[in-house]
């Protein structure tokens, strides 16, 4: 059975990629250009028909939203140890904060990301990337409510949820409104981009 990562560098398989890296879970990496014309292409458009990045195909199963992605191998040999299992008086903090990297954050980072930096200058509205940072700043205090106690999101330490909220304060770094985060943020993306996982996950 093979296993296969559709990814570009820094997009959100670099979740799918880490996670795999963490669990010791075999895969094949296939890059590809993170290109509107590639992505809409019919080379790729039968594996994500919304001409986005990621996406796996898990011996013919193909999934393309990350966190569900992760939801899924997380069941397969080696997910046990950074996923608390249903029973568990942490399950529901932990699947709180898996979601929260991408239905809390994601909106509002990537609004600032696109407005501040992707999009050319002619398109960006200024007010749009104040919202998003604006909004951002209320999510830092959600996670410095945690992180100034703890190392982790979870009191046990290291999970996936911990996989999910780090790539998006990659993306709040590369908005650039990052800089006036908690020091316990700062220095929880550290802690976390230490790991070799993420080192491999990011590399290409």
């Amino acid at each position: 059975m093979t296993l296969t990562i559709f990814h570009s560098r820094f997009a959100r398989s670099v979740r799918v990629r880490w996670l795999c890296e963490e669990m010791g879970l075999p895969y094949e990496l296939k890059v590809v250009p993170n290109e509107k014309k590639f992505l809409a292409s019919d080379e790729y458009s039968h594996i994500h028909p919304g001409a986005k990045i990621p996406a796996i195909d898990d011996d013919g199963l193909i999934l393309f939203e990350s966190t569900a992605i992760m939801e899924y191998l997380l069941t397969k040999p080696g997910g046990e140890a950074l996923a608390p299992q249903p029973g568990d008086p942490l399950y529901g903090p932990y699947l709180q904060w898996l979601h929260y990297g991408e239905a809390g954050m994601g909106m509002y980072i990537t609004l600032a990301l696109g407005h501040n930096a992707m999009f050319p200058e002619d398109k960006r509205i200024p007010a749009m990337a104040k919202y998003g940072q604006r909004e951002a700043e209320q999510i830092y205090k959600v996670l410095d409510l945690t992180l100034s106690k703890q190392d982790y999101l979870l009191p046990t330490g290291f999970s996936a949820a911990d996989i999910s909220v780090v790539y998006m304060l990659l993306l709040a770094k590369f908005a650039k409104i990052f800089n006036d985060a908690p020091q316990s943020l700062k220095d929880y993306f550290d802690r976390c981009t230490e790991r070799e996982a993420w080192k491999v996950s990011t590399a290409d």
